[in-house]
């Protein structure tokens, strides 16, 4: 697929940052398959742009391909032939922006180029210190999927603390960019897929729309040599020096350990809770996994709940990892029909929660008129509740989501009024908003008291996934 797909806020920051009339130090950076590469190449579609992507190969190798590059942007010039240095190259790209206005620079995978000169940022300070880059409001961007190194230019003791213009996390796609890569497919289908491959646009590009979910599954995860059959070990393999042991943890946490003193228990080598926390915070960093509170607790209580938040990473731990002995062996389908298919919805469940919250975050104020400050979910010894937060007026908000294959009905309303009445989140807000989310929509009597009740919200995977337009031709999905 090579349409360019969502991103209408990055791009904008992005493109905004590119307009100024002032030199940029542009610093973007998140994990990898997440599009950054591919958000610089469009967001400079229309402007003149040096986009280097480095190697691991010797920094003389990286300095001679990044000339080459800048050779066939801007011209071959025997005085760039003649530089051997880095802080050459990058006065001869400044000066050579004072003919071409707001020419780019962009550095892709720039901590590949530190493991290579460590004294690069050291360099890339000292030039941008000596004011040359303003003469013509050189754009230079430095990006990377290394999160830790990447975060490490932003520490005050690193040399280009204080100096950049722009620092940007590419997060993963909200639902309904990530549901354009599949237009046809049917709501439930949409969020189905993006309960699996979660908002990674690299995922979501190599999904064929014209087949069915089941046939995309299979031939992503199931079949002999899939793409994506051991996408979660490559990704720590590539980010991480100690990848069996972030392996251990993250496998712990979707068997079930939610506490830090569980995952120890289940992790090799390790004793305590202290030596595990840099592994966790590394992990949350990489948004793989999250630790999170019960609304209605006190920030420093210790019931908190580590569980994973990568979609992709649920799902292989679920699904893959337990039948990677039947994939080698090319039984693919019949995993899908014996281990996969029937307990879909199951899965769905937990991941139905997650993204109605997000949901809320990104949306409230369609249904409310203002948006959220606060979204989570509160729990305790005998009950949960799903979706739980505060507006911005100050009003609570309390949710359930049901991902049946009913309609809901009014008895959704009383369960959810007796959990509330267990807890004393927001005794002080001045109203409260019942919201309430379902795969098959809900019963006539619940939609009926909802259209008296403005403090009753009913909310369908339609608007979920909602586009400015039509599906073209209606719901014309392949079967599941």
């Amino acid at each position: 697929m090579t349409e360019f797909i969502g991103r209408g806020q990055d791009l904008e920051v992005l493109q905004r940052e590119f307009d100024t009339r002032r030199a940029s130090l542009v610093i973007l950076y998140g994990r990898k398959r997440i599009g950054k590469s591919t958000l610089i190449q469009q967001a400079s579609r229309s402007r003149l742009a040096i986009y280097f992507q480095a190697t691991l190969i010797d920094d003389s190798l990286n300095l001679a391909a990044l000339k080459e590059e800048i050779s066939r942007v801007l011209g071959e010039d025997p005085v760039l032939e003649a530089i051997s240095d880095w802080l050459g190259v990058l006065h001869y790209v400044a000066r050579r922006a004072e003919q071409k206005k707001g020419l780019i620079l962009a550095l892709d995978e720039f901590p590949y180029l530190v493991g290579g000169n460590s004294a690069l940022p050291s360099v890339m300070q000292k030039f941008w210190d000596s004011k040359v880059a303003e003469g013509g409001a050189l754009k230079i961007v430095l990006c990377g999927s290394l999160i830790s190194q990447m975060e490490e230019l932003l520490a005050e003791r690193n040399p280009l603390y204080g100096r950049k213009t722009l620092a940007r996390e590419i997060l993963p796609m909200p639902l309904r960019e990530a549901a354009e890569f599949v237009p046809q497919w049917e709501p439930a289908h949409q969020i189905m897929l993006y309960s699996i491959l979660g908002g990674i646009p690299y995922y979501l590009s190599l999904c064929d729309p014209p087949q069915s979910l089941a046939e995309n599954v299979e031939r992503l995860f199931l079949a002999p040599s899939a793409p994506l059959q051991d996408e979660p070990e490559f990704l720590l393999r590539s980010e991480l020096n100690e990848p069996r042991r972030y392996a251990s943890i993250t496998a712990a946490i979707a068997d079930g350990a939610t506490k830090a003193s569980e995952i120890v228990a289940r992790v090799p080598g390790l004793k305590e809770v202290t030596q595990l926390s840099p592994y966790l915070v590394r992990l949350q960093q990489m948004r793989v996994i999250m630790r999170e509170r019960s609304l209605d607790a006190d920030e420093h209580a210790r019931n908190h709940r580590y569980s994973l938040q990568d979609p992709l990473f649920k799902f292989w731990h679920r699904f893959i990892r337990p039948n990677l002995s039947a994939l080698a062996r090319g039984f693919g389908a019949d995993v899908w029909v014996r281990n996969i298919q029937p307990l879909l919805n199951d899965y769905m469940g937990p991941a139905f929660e997650t993204i109605a919250r997000d949901h809320l975050r990104d949306h409230a104020q369609e249904r409310f008129g203002v948006p959220a400050s606060e979204i989570g979910r509160i729990w305790g010894s005998d009950f949960e509740i799903d979706v739980a937060g505060r507006l911005l007026d100050g009003s609570a908000v309390y949710g359930e989501c049901k991902w049946e294959n009913s309609t809901v009905g009014v008895s959704i309303r009383k369960h959810l009024e007796e959990a509330i009445a267990k807890i004393r989140y927001a005794e002080e807000a001045r109203a409260k908003h019942l919201v309430f989310f379902a795969r098959k929509g809900f019963s006539n009597e619940l939609q009926e008291v909802a259209n008296v009740d403005r403090g009753i919200q009913l909310i369908g995977l339609d608007e979920l996934v909602r586009r400015s337009h039509p599906r073209p031709g209606g719901n014309s999905t392949p079967p599941l």
